[in-house]
């Protein structure tokens, strides 16, 4: 009897090492994690960004529904990065989105501010229903609500996107292929 408790103790020893090895070379690797790498969490905020649009000139849509443009100054280009912040606390969060809110930092070491749109906007003709509205100014966010847009960033024509960094109410890093 008493070696028959023994093996089954041994079994089951060993099947207890074979599983927390499987388990721990999973947690290692992340084989079956499927993730938006530019989607990132703080303390309090998930933050999504797309891949920015550089352009010299953007179509846009105003918050009371009338068409804007946006034109680069000279020699410089227009960098719009679409994003979505969530409110995860369990309490509701006041976000300022202005030029001291974030910044976009190049493979070359530049780093820019966030421009407001509305100071360099123009009224337009064009009527297109898919565009997205600018992202500016305070916004109140209670728990689990989305604020959703697109923030502005005069850049130079040579400029390539490496790093955008959240800086207001929570510290988030989004890094750029």
């Amino acid at each position: 009897m008493r070696s028959l408790s023994n093996r089954f103790l041994m079994l089951i020893a060993i099947a207890a090492v074979l599983l927390s090895a499987v388990v721990t070379s999973l947690l290692i690797f992340k084989p079956f994690e499927n993730y938006y790498p530019l989607y990132v969490s703080g303390r309090t905020l998930y933050i999504k960004a797309y891949d920015p649009v550089i352009t010299k000139e953007y179509d846009y849509q105003d918050l009371d529904s009338s068409p804007k443009t946006l034109f680069a100054p000279e020699g410089k280009s227009l960098a719009i990065l679409n994003l979505e912040v969530t409110n995860a606390a369990s309490a509701e969060i006041r976000i300022i989105f202005n030029e001291n809110s974030s910044e976009f930092i190049s493979t070359d070491g530049f780093t820019y501010k966030p421009t407001n749109p509305f100071s360099i906007s123009q009224n337009t003709t064009k009527n297109n229903e898919d565009l997205t509205y600018p992202i500016w100014g305070p916004f109140t966010l209670n728990n689990l609500e989305r604020a959703e847009g697109f923030l502005l960033f005069i850049v130079k024509d040579s400029f390539k996107p490496s790093k955008f960094a959240w800086n207001a109410s929570d510290r988030v890093l989004i890094s750029f292929d």
